[in-house]
């Protein structure tokens, strides 16, 4: 494996719902039934380029694997990635040109989510829930 800070600096985590997929019904019954936000899967291959990618999700991971294999990603899960490489020991992504879906928070350079709140400090951080909430 590689230094870890540098495995560190060279991956981006991306959220899957409303960042990779539409998720316009919601959670519904946890199935994929959308369709790819617009300009997703370009994006996706153009972080690939220079970074290791993982999709981080509250679903199941062969799901989403089967999914983004349709659309001609190569993937593995978790629970794949263990079984065939006892050297991976889950902490950190370092597999270039293959996307990891997991439901792990990995270190990454960083993350991106569509329901994120930038955090600076505290102040800032429960303002914005504030302004986001109309408290």
């Amino acid at each position: 494996m590689a230094d870890l800070t540098d495995v560190f600096r060279k991956t981006v985590a991306v959220d899957f719902d409303g960042v990779i997929h539409s998720y316009e019904k919601g959670w519904q019954d946890g199935s994929i039934y959308g369709t790819p936000i617009p300009g997703a899967f370009e994006a996706l291959r153009k972080l690939m380029e220079d970074y290791n990618v993982f999709i981080f999700t509250a679903r199941n991971c062969q799901q989403i694997a089967e999914w983004l294999e349709s659309y001609g990603f190569t993937t593995t899960t978790d629970d794949s990635r263990f079984a065939h490489d006892a050297t991976w020991d889950g902490s950190f992504w370092d597999t270039p040109g293959v996307l990891l879906i997991t439901n792990q928070k990995l270190g990454a350079k960083v993350y991106i989510d569509d329901r994120a709140i930038r955090f600076e400090s505290w102040e800032q951080t429960l303002t914005d829930l504030e302004k986001i909430n109309g408290l």
